[in-house]
Parts: structure tokens; sequence; C-alpha cells
């Protein structure tokens, strides 16, 4: 697809800027049971465009890549932004259309794996929950390899173009015994179907649902808590995300306002987003917005040391961007982490556990 013929197309109308967002995705996967259900492949092309007449601002996204559809997609959003009102704080798309360089993010297996291909991890999936525990059963699972090509242009660079795989699979385990019934789900998300943890990820959910079976209530009380690394990845995105966007900070929608060189955490707490880190999922060369990607520091020792800007909420305050602009195809680039990292410590669990006298350990 000839995007710099769009960019070309849309300044001949008038526009102020302009940029165009294309997305191709391609999934391959297996839906599970207690066997292999079904295969399913879907393929997907998306296109958005976003212009800006006088400080107005309009995008129209479309999955209907034909040449009338995009021509009438562009003039629609043309349309909208001659009678949408001007935004006061807009100063320009991002200027700096470029990238870094990132290694690892793609592999060529992953991006034309087969259900045959996904079978093998499948069913060594399935055979490890009952070696994890004989009585137990896969209840539910899946395990896919998709590939995702994004291509960026504005009217100030580009084209640039990234490519990245994700493979994931989940199972998710149940014992009955004794009248009781005990459940656990595990997971494993790699960049290659080759490198998923079947065996481990199998045989955890069926041990981990046979020790569920005699799970108890807790006596209220207070109580140290440690928490698996599985917990925190989940616990920490969902606490952090919001706080740390500009966009939040901006429209008073965030606790840490203000708050930038204060200690908010214990000096024990480091946490890191890392925009372009090998072979990290969420790393990418750059942004939604054709920004180069960084590994920014967020909290050093507790301390909050910056908020996570698009070039929309950085050129806002006069600063860069740091390169965490993400969007859909049809909607407008926010700033958002790509992949939040808590720093280890110096304690392993064994060393948490036989220190803590009275305490939860949340799996």
């Amino acid at each position: 697809m000839d995007l710099e013929k769009i960019i070309r197309k849309a300044v001949d109308l008038g526009v102020s800027e302009v940029e165009v967002y294309l997305a191709r995705i391609s999934e391959t996967s297996l839906t599970l049971s207690d066997v292999i259900e079904t295969s399913k492949f879907i393929k997907l092309s998306s296109l958005g465009m976003r212009v800006v007449v006088n400080k107005s601002v309009a995008i129209v996204g479309t999955q209907d890549l034909s040449s009338e559809s995009i021509e009438k997609s562009l003039n629609s959003a043309i349309s909208i932004a001659k009678v949408s009102s001007p935004d006061p704080n807009w100063i320009s798309m991002n200027k700096k259309v470029s990238q870094t360089h990132v290694d690892d993010l793609f592999d060529k297996d992953t991006a034309y794996a087969t259900p045959e291909d996904l079978k093998q991890v499948a069913t060594e999936l399935l055979e490890s929950v009952k070696e994890g525990y004989g009585g137990a059963r896969p209840v539910r699972g899946a395990v896919s390899a998709r590939s995702i090509e994004v291509t960026y242009m504005n009217c100030y660079g580009g084209p640039l173009t990234r490519s990245e795989t994700i493979s994931s699979l989940y199972i998710y385990a149940r014992v009955d015994e004794g009248g009781k019934t005990g459940t656990y789900s595990e997971h494993d998300i790699q960049r290659s179907y080759k490198k998923l943890r079947a065996k481990e990820v199998g045989f955890e959910a069926g041990s981990r649902a046979r020790e569920f079976i005699y799970a108890q209530e807790l006596p209220s009380g207070t109580y140290e808590l440690i928490l698996f690394n599985r917990v925190v990845s989940s616990i920490v995105p969902v606490m952090i995300a919001p706080a740390i966007s500009a966009l939040n900070v901006q429209q008073g929608r965030s606790p840490l306002i203000g708050k930038l060189g204060e200690e908010l955490v214990s000096e024990h707490v480091s946490i890191v987003d890392l925009g372009a880190s090998p072979e990290v999922l969420g790393s990418k060369p750059f942004d939604d917005e054709g920004h180069p990607t960084r590994n920014t520091i967020l909290f050093e020792k507790g301390v909050l040391k910056t908020y996570l800007y698009d070039t929309y909420t950085a050129l806002k305050e006069g600063k860069e961007s740091t390169g965490n602009a993400s969007r859909t195809f049809s909607t407008a680039p926010v700033p958002q982490p790509h992949h939040l990292r808590l720093m280890p410590g110096e304690a392993r669990l064994d060393e948490l556990i036989s220190e803590t006298r009275e305490g939860v350990l949340v799996m």
C-alpha cells in the first residue's frame, strides 16, 4: 500500500498535518478442553488516518483497504476536522520520525506457524496436567501464535515499519476428589512458540489444582503478604499505568500530580518501562506515532522520576515524548507504558517465606 500517496492526497486537499497508521495482524490458534477442539486462522488489516485542519483534529479508521474506501475515509476525516472545534493545546504531530534498534522481536517460525506446529505444543500442555497430578484434568485452554506488522508515516517523515511476534498458551486444570473441587490456571507468553513452557505450565496447573482442594478460609487478622510474580504482574500495571500517564496528570485524573521527585513508595522499589529491550514483550523500535522508543525509569528507589508522554502531552509541557504513544487504528494516540518491570530485590522466595512468622502467600 502506498502510504505516501495518501499523505500527498491529504496535503493536496488542504490539511495542515496528516498521518497514516497501518496494522496487519495474522493469528493461528487452537482452542482446548481436555482435547484439542478447534483451530482458527485470522488475518486482518486496519488503516487509520489522522488529519489536522487549523488545529482541528479528526481520526477515521477502516478495515476495507480498497482504493475507494481509503479515499472515502480520508475525505470523511477532512470533513469532520473542518466542522470540529479547534484544540487550543494542539501544537503538531511527531516531527521526530525515527526508530531505536531493538533485537529479537520477530520470530519467522512463529509468524508462519501452522495448526500442526501448535498441536505439538498443545499436546504437551494437555498431557503435562496429569503429570502434575494424576487426578487432574484440563478443562479449557488455548495456544496461539500471532504476527503483527505496523507501518507509520506522517507529513514529516516515514514510512517506518516494525514487525513482531507473540505466542501464548494457558490452561485451566481441575481436580475433583473426596467431594471437593480444586482449580488452578497458568499461562505463558513468549516471542517464539518454540519457547513456550508447555510442560512446566501444565505440570504447575495440575499440581496446584490438587493443592487447592484443601484451601481453607483465613481467620481475620493482620498478616504479612508475599505475592508471586504472576500476581504482581497483574497488579502493578493496573495501579501504575493510569497514574503515570501524562494525559491523566494534565487532565487532573492522576494521584501523582505534582509528585515528581518525591519518595512515594519504599526505597526498595524501582519500576522501569521497558520500551526498547530485546525480546521483551511490549518493546518496539518506535511507538504508534513514529517516535523512537526507550527504556524509561519511572520510580527509582521509591522516587517518582517522570511521567510517560506522547507527542501531544509532551509538547504541551515543552518536553520531548518518551516514546509511549499507544493507539488502535481508529483512536487517537495516548501515553501508555510498553512493559512495566518491578526490578528485583536481593531476597529469594524461600528466604521471604522462612522469615515470615505469620503471612499469606498469594499465588
